[in-house]
């Protein structure tokens, strides 16, 4: 028996492994991705993709990822994207247990969505926060954002949401021990579920089935609920909800006095919770071989994971208090990128205008010495050329100073941006051709006017002179 534990224990860790693997052929990708990918929303996107990858495995990765993002779409001037990359980091804070940091991003989340006055954002801002204190194990407080949440999704008809409040609620309800009042809710998510046809959020209705099932003591399908829900899981690689998962199958187990069953479902917890990835799940492991050790009269083994479960939410303890450190440290470190990056942004600003302004000056400029030059003995070519040169100058400058106009009003939209230069084009180039007209035949008019009084002149000298020499 124990030899077969073995073997299922490394097979376990193998596919692990190769699930991991996978995980980071995925991140390499979108990684690939983002080097060919211009600064502006689509680079927001791709950086949330990265961070939501990270978030379900390395969390702290993740929340760097997601700062990047949420800096970026703020810079560009992008609602969404700084919504999802506060979604994602708050994510991965929850995830390494920093449930105080989580929550402070998504207040600020629910601030900025009250703010734009957009009803999906809040009640989706709603929905996290009421998260938050349900794992606080404040359900109380949980309870009226939930369905704050959900009053607000069904007097605005976000379809889109439905199913994650009624899993929410179900959750809560669950927690609060109303089980006929979770089974429903419950029950509503499997089906919205199996409408998206979405495998993750399919296995997270499985777990909440399960739970139910379980309470109305009817195992064979709420084990049938659980192994189901690690299955899809695993081919989502949700690290995380696989360990709780797999956790609920192993306290199942015992309650059905299958030992060796239980046993091997809890050993397998280490395997994707990591040592350092999702810490509370180890807490939870080792709590529960506590209990399981004290249920087949190991005294001592249970007294040890007892201890061990005290150690590790010490650690946790310390581990907040050091992150807390580290995220000062960060924060600060943050700060002074901040500033230097602002600092380059500035002198490259400054290094524009004053181009613009340089041009600004150049452009009279050039055009008054053209028409010092009209009134000099220079060919007509010469002076046509510069007139035209001069008016090309000034319609590229003219263009070059509305680009960023147009840019910012369009949110660098290139599809907007063609269609109003077209427009200004069409506008411009008509008045082009006019004033280049009036403008040649000023200059043109300026050099030829003293030479045909010059001629005038000789030809009224030559008139006086003939009648004198007659007479004489």
């Amino acid at each position: 028996m124990k030899c077969r534990i073995f073997y299922l224990f490394f097979l376990g860790f193998l596919l692990n492994q190769l699930s991991g693997f996978a995980q980071n052929r995925q991140i390499d990708s979108l990684q690939q991705r983002l080097q060919l990918t211009k600064l502006d929303s689509n680079r927001v996107i791709i950086l949330d993709s990265i961070a939501y990858a990270y978030s379900l495995s390395q969390p702290a990765k993740g929340i760097l990822v997601a700062q990047e993002a949420a800096d970026l779409a703020q810079k560009i001037g992008y609602t969404d994207g700084i919504l999802k990359s506060l979604q994602f980091m708050a994510n991965s804070y929850n995830n390494q247990g920093d449930y105080n940091k989580a929550l402070e991003i998504f207040l600020k989340q629910l601030a900025f969505s009250e703010k734009s006055n957009n009803a999906y954002n809040m009640a989706f801002s709603l929905m996290n926060i009421g998260i938050i204190y349900t794992q606080q194990a404040d359900y109380t407080h949980a309870l009226p954002y939930y369905l704050k949440s959900d009053s607000i999704i069904k007097s605005n008809k976000i379809t889109k949401l439905e199913y994650f409040s009624y899993q929410n609620l179900g959750d809560i309800y669950d927690r609060l021990n109303q089980n006929d009042s979770a089974y429903t809710y419950y029950n509503k998510a499997f089906q919205k579920a199996n409408e998206k046809n979405d495998s993750y959020l399919i296995a997270a209705s499985n777990i909440g089935l399960g739970n139910c099932l379980v309470k109305k003591t009817n195992y064979i399908e709420g084990k049938q609920a659980y192994q189901l829900a690690r299955i899809q899981l695993k081919q989502v690689k949700d690290d995380d909800l696989f360990c709780e998962a797999t956790l609920n199958l192993a306290k199942l187990y015992l309650k059905t006095r299958q030992s060796d069953s239980a046993l091997y479902m809890a050993w397998q917890i280490p395997f994707y919770a990591g040592k350092d990835k999702f810490p509370n799940r180890i807490k939870d492991q080792t709590a529960f071989l506590s209990d399981y050790y004290k249920s087949i009269q190991q005294n001592d083994s249970a007294l040890y994971y007892l201890e061990q479960f005290n150690l590790i939410s010490e650690a946790i303890n310390s581990q907040e208090k050091v992150k807390l450190f580290q995220e000062k440290t960060f924060q600060e470190s943050l700060r002074q990128a901040t500033l230097e990056e602002e600092k380059i942004k500035e002198a490259a600003e400054r290094a524009q205008q004053l181009q613009l302004l340089l041009m600004g000056i150049f452009i009279p400029l050039f055009f008054l010495i053209t028409l010092l030059l009209s009134k000099r003995k220079v060919p007509a070519k010469l002076i046509k050329t510069l007139g035209i040169i001069s008016l090309l100058l000034f319609f590229e400058y003219l263009t070059l100073l509305l680009h960023p106009i147009v840019a910012e009003l369009t949110h660098h939209t290139p599809v907007l941006e063609l269609l109003i230069f077209v427009c200004i084009a069409a506008l411009l180039i008509p008045t082009h051709h006019r004033v280049e007209r009036w403008l040649l035949e000023k200059l043109t008019h300026s050099q030829n006017k003293p030479k045909e009084v010059g001629l005038k002149i000789k030809q009224s000298k030559l008139t006086l002179k003939n009648p004198g020499h007659e007479n004489l």
